[in-house]
Parts: C-alpha cells; sequence; structure tokens
C-alpha cells in the first residue's frame, strides 16, 4: 500500500466514522433490531455486536451443498448457535462438549480389533436440549449417521467411507462401528447433528427438498448457547440467550451478527462503538495495526491469532508439465531455490512482523511441535547456499546473468502463479526477488477467476503456486500418490503438484493406521526428514487473522478459520 493510498483510505474511514458517530450506535448500512431492554429489570441487559463480513447462506453446510462456508467470517454464526459432540479448543486439540469425554482406549471406549475394525463410544450429556425445548438423544446421532452417509448430502472421505454402521445402546450412549483403522476417530463425528423429531419425516419423503429446508436458514433449531430469534436476511441475526443450555445460562441476553461487506465499514462500527467486536476475515494486517494505534491506552485490544493455515509454494514435480523441465523436478534445485526464499522478511511484509515465518506443516503452537522440531531440517535464507547447490545440479550463470543447465542448455524461466487477492502480487515478488538473485528469470500469474477452480488448470501449473492448505495434518492427502491428480480420475485428489516419493508414502500408509502415540510421534519424525529434506512443499509462514475488539469483550480468539469456537464463555462486562 503506497503511502498516498493509506492517507486516503484513512480519510475516508475518518469519514465514515463520522457519519456513524452522528446517527447514534446504530451500524451503518444495517437495519436496526431492537435489542427490547426492559426498564423494570435492575440490571443492564447484556447485548453483544458482532460484525462480519460474509452472509452464511445456511447451516449445515455439508447437507445444504452450500459454497465457501468458511469464508469472510460466514462459519461463525454457526458455532453461536450450534453445538457438536466436541470442540477444538487449540490447532488440533479437541475437547468434549455435547459428549461426556472423547473415544479413548485407555478408558475401553475405542477399541481396536486384530483385523483392523474397530468400534467407538461416544456417551452423550443427559441435559442436553434442542431450542426448541425437545431432548438430544442417541436416536438424534443415529439419524446424522444417515443422513451423513447418504451420497446426495455429503461427500464421501476416508473417515466417512470406514463408517458401517451406529447402534444406540441407550438414551445417551451409541456405539459406531468401523471397517478399517482411522486414527482420528476421537474426533469424528458420526454425521452433523439435526433434530430427527423435526426433520427425519421430511428426510424420509421428500428428500429432493430436504437440504432447502427452511430448518437450515430462517427456522434453525440448534443445540448452542444462543438461539435463532431472527434472520434478517442481508442484514443481521438476532440470536436470545438459550436457559436450558447443557453447560449452563449463558451470559449474554441477546448477540446481533451483522454482515457488513465492506472492510472500512467493519472498522468504522468498532470505532464507533456500533460493533463490540469485529471477527475475521475481511479487516486486514494493515487496518487492524492502524485500528490497535487510535486506541492506544483505552483498554481495547486487536489480537492476531493463526488460523492453521500455511501459506506455501506447491511446486511442480512432473516433468511433462514443468518447466524448466530440469527445475522443479531436481530436488537438489528445490532445496537451493529453497534457501533463496527471504522468508523473515516476507513475514515483515505481508504481516508486520506478527505471522511466524514456516519451516514445516507443524506451526509454533501446535501441541506436537515441542516434540519433533529438532528433527525439522531447516533452510534458512542464504544466496551462498543456493548458488552452490544450483550450480551442483548444472545451472550456471550465462552472460546475461540468468542460469543455464549445461548438460541441456536450457534456461531457468519459471513462472509463479498465484490466485487474485489481497497481498499475493507482494507474495510473488519476494519470491521472484530471491529466486531471480539466485539466477533465475521469473514470471508473476495471477490465475484468472474464470479459470478459479479448474482441477486440471490448476494441476498443470508450470511452477510454483502459492496456496494456503488448511491444518497440520493437510499432508496426509496432499502428499500421498494414490492422490496424485491425473486426466484418468478426471483432475480430482488433492496432490496436484504430483509429488510421487515411495518412502513417503510407506511413512503415511503406517500413520494411518498407528494408535500408539510414542510410535506416531516416531513416524512423524521420519516424516519430516523424508518430505522436507526432498523440499515435498516450500512453507513460507502460517497466516494470523485480526480480531478487533472493544474492552468489555471477553472471549474471542480464532482458531482456523473461527472465532467463536468457545462462544460459550464468551461475555460483556
Amino acid at each position: 500500500m503506497t503511502l498516498g493510498s493509506r492517507r486516503a483510505g484513512s480519510l475516508a474511514l475518518a469519514f465514515v466514522v463520522m457519519m456513524i458517530s452522528a446517527c447514534g450506535p446504530q451500524a451503518v448500512g444495517q437495519s436496526g433490531p431492537s435489542s427490547g431492554a426492559d426498564s423494570s429489570q435492575p440490571r443492564t441487559r447484556k447485548v453483544l455486536t458482532i460484525a462480519v463480513q460474509r452472509e452464511p447462506t445456511s447451516f449445515h453446510t455439508s447437507i445444504t451443498g452450500s459454497a465457501s462456508p468458511t469464508a469472510g467470517g460466514a462459519s461463525n454464526a454457526e458455532l453461536i448457535v450450534h453445538d457438536g459432540l466436541y470442540y477444538e479448543s487449540e490447532l488440533e486439540q479437541y475437547e468434549p462438549l455435547i459428549a461426556t469425554e472423547l473415544p479413548s482406549i485407555e478408558r475401553g471406549t475405542w477399541r481396536v480389533f486384530p483385523d483392523g475394525r474397530m468400534e467407538t463410544i461416544w456417551r452423550i450429556r443427559p441435559n442436553v436440549k434442542w431450542h426448541d425445548g425437545v431432548s438430544f438423544t442417541s436416536a438424534d446421532l443415529v439419524f446424522a449417521f444417515t443422513v451423513a452417509q447418504d451420497p446426495d448430502f455429503l461427500t464421501r472421505g476416508p473417515a466417512r467411507a470406514l463408517m458401517e454402521s451406529v447402534v444406540a445402546l441407550d438414551p445417551q450412549t451409541i456405539r459406531l462401528n468401523w471397517s478399517g483403522t482411522w486414527t482420528e476417530a476421537d474426533h469424528t463425528s458420526p454425521g452433523g447433528l439435526i433434530p430427527k423429531h423435526l426433520l427425519e419425516d421430511l428426510f424420509m419423503n421428500d428428500k429432493a427438498n430436504f437440504g432447502n429446508s427452511t430448518r437450515f436458514t430462517t427456522d434453525f433449531v440448534g443445540l448452542g448457547p444462543y438461539k435463532l430469534v431472527k434472520w434478517e436476511q442481508g442484514s443481521h441475526m438476532e440470536l436470545a440467550r438459550f436457559d436450558d443450555y447443557h453447560q449452563g445460562r449463558p451470559p449474554l441476553d441477546t448477540v446481533f451478527v451483522r454482515f457488513i461487506g465492506d472492510p472500512n465499514t467493519m472498522v468504522a462500527n468498532v470505532l464507533s462503538g456500533a460493533a463490540d467486536v469485529v471477527l475475521p476475515t475481511g479487516v486486514d494486517i494493515e487496518q487492524a495495526l492502524e485500528v490497535k494505534q487510535r486506541w492506544e491506552g483505552t483498554g481495547n485490544y486487536v489480537r492476531a491469532d493463526p488460523t492453521g493455515r500455511l501459506r506455501q509454494l506447491e511446486l511442480q514435480y512432473r516433468p511433462d508439465f514443468a518447466r524448466p523441465r530440469n527445475g522443479l523436478p531436481n530436488v537438489t534445485v528445490r532445496q537451493g531455490l529453497y534457501h533463496a526464499i527471504d522468508r523473515p522478511t516476507m513475514v515483515e511484509v505481508m504481516a508486520h512482523g506478527l505471522a511466524p515465518f514456516a519451516d514445516s506443516w507443524y506451526p509454533p503452537n501446535h501441541g506436537l511441535r515441542r516434540d519433533l522440531e529438532p528433527n525439522i531440517p531447516q533452510f534458512p535464507y542464504d544466496q551462498a547456499r543456493a548458488q552452490q547447490l544450483l550450480a551442483q545440479a548444472g545451472w550456471t550463470r550465462g552472460s546475461d546473468g540468468i542460469l543455464v543447465h549445461q548438460p541441456s542448455g536450457e534456461r531457468f524461466e519459471v513462472e509463479i502463479w498465484a490466485n487474485q487477492g489481497q497481498g499475493t502480487d507482494k507474495e510473488m515478488n519476494i519470491v521472484a526477488d530471491g529466486w531471480k538473485s539466485a539466477g533465475a528469470q521469473v514470471v508473476p500469474f495471477l490465475i484468472p477467476a474464470a479459470r478459479l477452480g479448474d482441477r486440471e488448470f490448476e494441476s498443470t501449473h508450470p511452477g510454483p503456486l502459492i496456496t494456503n492448505p488448511s491444518g497440520s495434518a493437510f499432508y496426509e492427502d496432499r502428499l500421498h500418490s494414490s492422490a496424485v491428480t491425473t486426466a484418468a480420475n478426471r483432475w480430482t485428489g488433492r496432490n496436484r503438484a504430483g509429488y510421487i516419493n515411495p518412502r513417503v508414502d510407506v511413512i503415511l500408509d503406517r500413520l494411518y493406521v498407528t494408535l500408539d502415540a510414542r510410535e506416531k510421534i516416531s513416524l512423524h519424525r521420519q516424516l519430516l526428514q523424508e518430505a522436507m529434506v526432498d523440499i515435498a512443499l516450500m512453507p513460507l509462514y502460517w497466516e494470523v487473522v485480526p480480531i478487533l475488539a472493544l474492552k468489555e469483550v471477553k472471549g474471542p480468539r480464532a482458531v482456523r478459520n473461527e472465532s467463536t469456537h468457545n462462544f460459550f464463555t464468551w461475555d460483556k462486562e
């Protein structure tokens, strides 16, 4: 952002704040739902207003088939009105919520048989109720499994393909039977929790209209701490405390979730007090830092939390597509080019130093990081080492300074691809500058909007593609040869880079079926050594997202794409 554009943006923001302040606390461009404050009540009603950029299309998007369920913070609303059996308290750390505990081998609620088959036992709290007052029981879990296994409503992934059946053992207990071993069974639900008493008849008798039911939108009945009162589509949701919530009486009386598409307007709302908290995504790091400076000494706060999404270079390993042919398919070239990327500078430019730069698929806050960190191969920014490795691979500078492959005469001309979006041009330029210093001729290429989601097009990128897969376990289906995209499988699968390493396959195959914690750590160490020395990918940095909140708000904290995973703990003082 140039100084001129930043000044222009600040002036525009100041004008919006002035207009909001002049018009009172109501959000700009939003209809004003009444909080219904009752003067006869001795205490002040607790009303919390949340701003998100994008409105959800529905709840239970896996059933309704809605696209981009997490974009623009849209998924935060569902976590306020609906609970699952468990929730993710930290990155890849799970805690029971509706369940009394997670299935455990030690406690006998997770059993693995000699032939690899399994069973997991889920027990639910006896006091869980739907928002209409009907008790939640094991019959709802059986119904959830029935819907989830129906191919019309959910894409069957590897876990769901292993689920055979669900048996209700009593009103609070089910047994989930598995045909094979799934190592994440202690945080894999039999299905999305939906009310059998409200939706079974429609599912059985009018399946074609099941996903279009208003029970997934304006008439939603959930299990969360707050219940839907009104969904004014295009404007806001109004939510009320659910007094029979299984974790105890929630502290807030009313919650408004406002949909504000423009980031400047989101910021203006929180600066004026028309919103109590702004959730990601929408406001970028630079805007958040400007707000932080304005709030200095007020007690209001700006957080920058990691999302678990890894900015990385997805490489191209297939000689048929890779250009230059003797470039990225060569491991020594990959090692040299990785040394030539100035990741610390990238973190400063992209996130003002708030995001940790990445050296693998394990972020600093991951539970296994401490055990694995000594085993992560390091490739620090080092242009001299980059030149040395490229020379070992047969690449030396020609008369014009561009690398030439001595055995073939091929010039090192490479394209860097990225999706269009905020900051991708800066990322590409930093990678390009480092590689140009090493002697490569680099051409940045932004994928046209019309080609987004074109699996064949994206799988045949000739050079690296900047992308941001989610979760430290993404390697499971991005590095295995069985997931390579090809014309024969219609370019499905997630290994778009065409990475094939038989030693990695063996380690991954063992990880898929290993439950012993110590043995798993050993396998993770082996995988890190094998895949990172081979440069199966080039990790860049971990994305962070800003949360803007007034000092009275307690609880916001992002995990992955959501900041409301722990909404039952939120309060406003």
